[in-house]
């Protein structure tokens, strides 16, 4: 039976719609990616989620995340988990898999109400983040994060430039294809640059690390493309 007091909303990480509702089970619940005959509780399908990536635990009216030694890591607000140490969790936390390939914002009832929390546009910890702290100039290749400069050079400086450029505004796959891969040749069926969805999906994995906290701020649209949250 669902406990109704605790609930996760996913922000982002397919194949959910965002503002998925998980409501969490007493007890525990694995978060993973499908494999075989391997189906964790809780699914994502990300290449970059480990198949055993954490586990959430909700015992009288307390969740924990635990951090299965991923490969590419749990963070809550930013805080990077220490592998198989359970981390506490309060109304709106921010959970971060894989560097913000998955992102859930944690509601707990008992504080809150949910229908209030359910208006949310963001994830709380992007708001803590200035835009003034991230400023690109494409013309000189410049990036800025917090006054200093950040070293970008081929297909991350030219992700960043079209979404910075665009900031607020969701860009399509086939517009990232024709703009950071321009000398692609382009494929009979759409007439746009070859480059499959997981070589994108690659490039923004990457930017997003590069870019540290500010990473959260590139958003997924599912089944659609990407937007920086300026």
């Amino acid at each position: 039976m669902f406990d109704l007091e605790a609930v996760f909303i996913v922000e982002q990480g397919e194949p959910h719609d965002k503002k998925t509702v998980i409501r969490l089970t007493l007890g525990e619940a694995l978060i993973g990616r499908p494999w075989k005959t391997h189906h964790p509780d809780i699914p994502f399908t990300s290449l970059y989620i480990s198949k055993k990536h954490a586990v959430l635990s909700f015992q009288d009216n307390q969740a924990t995340i635990t951090d299965l030694a991923s490969r590419h890591g749990t963070q809550v607000n930013g805080n990077q988990l220490v592998p198989y140490e359970p981390y506490p969790l309060k109304h709106g936390d921010i959970i971060s898999l894989a560097g913000g390939i998955v992102l859930l914002t944690f509601h707990n009832m008992y504080e809150t109400e949910f229908e209030q929390t359910l208006d949310l546009t963001q994830p709380p910890a992007n708001r803590s983040i200035l835009p003034q702290s991230l400023v690109v100039n494409g013309d000189r290749r410049e990036v800025l994060l917090n006054g200093k400069p950040l070293r970008l050079s081929g297909k991350d400086a030219e992700l960043l430039i079209v979404l910075y450029e665009n900031r607020g505004k969701a860009i399509s796959y086939d517009e990232i294809r024709r703009r950071v891969w321009p000398e692609r040749p382009p494929s009979p069926q759409t007439n746009v640059p070859d480059v499959g969805n997981d070589e994108i999906t690659s490039l923004v994995y990457r930017l997003r690390k590069r870019l540290g906290q500010h990473g959260n701020l590139i958003v997924t649209i599912p089944r659609y493309g990407y937007m920086l949250d300026l």
